[in-house]
């Protein structure tokens, strides 16, 4: 038996440090631009790519938590998915359910990073999941975005949960969100642990404006998922299991490259779910998987062991959530 299965893309990341741009942002609103000079040859600091992806980020960060997983991905009979499948053994993930399909394309993308922040210019073929036939006994099940089609999946997903008992661990994309589709609302009734950013929340309980933090998770918790857990970026992120809302201030560290935080966000969280901790707790261990991943290029190098989670809080005991 698994611990968890993760569902969705694995995509090939180039990672393109800028120096020379402008960040031009709008008095009446938060949306800001990354500008850089039209049709000009711009010099970049440093180039890297990697696999990358919030399904093998998340089986990789509780892979090194000694937690058993695999990924469920489709990707393109190509040389991505070998480098795919290599990869990820090598970050003891079992590859078995990453399928390889004539006529697709594998995602990529392209990550711009300006001053410790990304923008991500995305590929996505659109491929639709559903749960493999002889799906191996898992104790969790993790879902993030994905494209056109995800109904069906997220139909699957219900009955095994109603049937097997499954749990689940949801972080819905732009999409469905915006869609809000009956087989989204059902799903969240399903949910053991909904994953989102404090944007994604209000869009989903379609608030408008902002919305105080008590009222948000309350409207979250009644959509049915068992813990609602909210990250808000610099200002740090809240988890509300339905009697205690906790706030976590983002964990000390340098910032070098943010892709992956909120996966490795995610996988804290999980991880110290999983290792019996109460919810206050997995948003400490979440803060600092987090904290550490935006220290390094990419999704994956930053990521830690519980083991090394722990340390790392021992050595800052100032370092604690609030109850709110």
């Amino acid at each position: 038996m698994y611990n968890i299965l993760t569902i969705g893309d694995i995509k090939l990341d180039t990672f393109i440090l800028i120096e020379d741009a402008n960040v031009m942002c709008e008095l009446k609103m938060p949306a800001c631009k990354l500008c850089i000079e039209y049709g000009k040859k711009i010099p970049v600091k440093d180039i890297d790519t990697q696999i990358a992806g919030s399904a093998p980020n998340v089986a990789i960060g509780l892979a090194k938590m000694k937690k058993s997983t695999a990924v469920y991905a489709q990707m393109g009979k190509d040389i991505l998915h070998r480098l795919a499948v290599e990869f990820l053994k090598e970050n003891k993930v079992d590859t078995k359910f990453v399928k390889a399909t004539t006529g697709v394309d594998t995602p990529f993308a392209a990550v711009l990073n300006f001053k410790g922040e990304s923008t991500q210019l995305v590929s996505h073929d659109g491929i639709e999941y559903r749960l493999p036939k002889r799906l191996p006994a898992t104790e969790w099940v993790h879902v993030s975005e994905l494209g056109n089609g995800y109904e069906k999946l997220y139909r699957d997903l219900i009955a095994l949960s109603k049937k097997k008992r499954v749990k689940i661990s949801f972080n819905p994309g732009v999409v469905q969100i915006a869609e809000r589709k009956k087989a989204l609302l059902d799903l969240l009734k399903e949910t053991t642990v909904l994953f989102l950013n404090k944007s994604e929340a209000e869009d989903l309980v379609q608030s408008k404006g902002k919305i105080e933090m008590h009222s948000l998770v309350a409207e979250l918790k009644k959509l049915g998922p068992n813990y609602v857990v909210i990250t808000d970026g610099r200002n740090g992120a809240y988890s509300y299991n339905g009697a205690q809302l906790d706030y976590a201030p983002m964990f000390p560290g340098g910032r070098v490259e943010a892709t992956g935080a909120g996966d490795a966000f995610t996988t804290g969280f999980l991880g110290a779910i999983m290792h019996d901790r109460f919810h206050s707790d997995a948003l400490r261990w979440a803060s600092v998987n987090a904290a550490s991943v935006v220290g390094e290029i990419g999704p994956t190098k930053g990521l830690l062991t519980h083991t090394e989670i722990k340390k790392r809080l021992k050595a800052r005991p100032s370092y604690k959530t609030k109850e709110l």
